[in-house]
């Protein structure tokens, strides 16, 4: 099985698993992640960004169970944007003070370092299909 195949299955239950929690408790995990309450309007928001992220996580198995090749392109692109964003964005709340929650920290660089893994073993394919194409 190759990285990028591991990092889906990865990516894939870790979204699925916070997209569950996200829509069945939502006050419970947005205390945990932001150290905040959401009120009813912010439960109603992490409930709607749960179903997205159990979407994502949908479409990284499915990109996983295909062979490595345009089939993946696309959700691997989507999965890797998502988790440079969210990581960045959960790190800056973070540091600005405005996330205290246990987590936050945690997901912001897990997210982190998984866009980077992703970027770069999409910047070793590149740079692999350059090559051959020079040969």
């Amino acid at each position: 099985m190759d990285m990028q195949t591991r990092l889906l299955m990865v990516a894939a239950v870790v979204e699925c698993l916070a997209g569950a929690a996200l829509i069945l408790f939502p006050a419970r995990a947005i205390t945990l992640l932001l150290d905040a309450q959401p009120g009813s309007a912010g439960s109603m928001i992490a409930r709607v960004g749960g179903v997205a992220l159990l979407a994502l996580g949908v479409a990284c198995a499915g990109a996983a169970a295909e062979l490595p090749g345009p089939a993946r392109t696309w959700p691997v692109v989507a999965i890797t944007l998502y988790n440079a964003g969210a990581g960045l964005a959960l790190v800056g709340f973070a540091v600005r003070g405005m996330a205290d929650g246990p987590v936050v920290w945690i997901a912001g660089i897990f997210h982190v370092a998984l866009a980077s893994a992703f970027a770069t073993l999409a910047f070793a394919d590149v740079h692999a299909v350059s090559r051959r194409r020079a040969a």
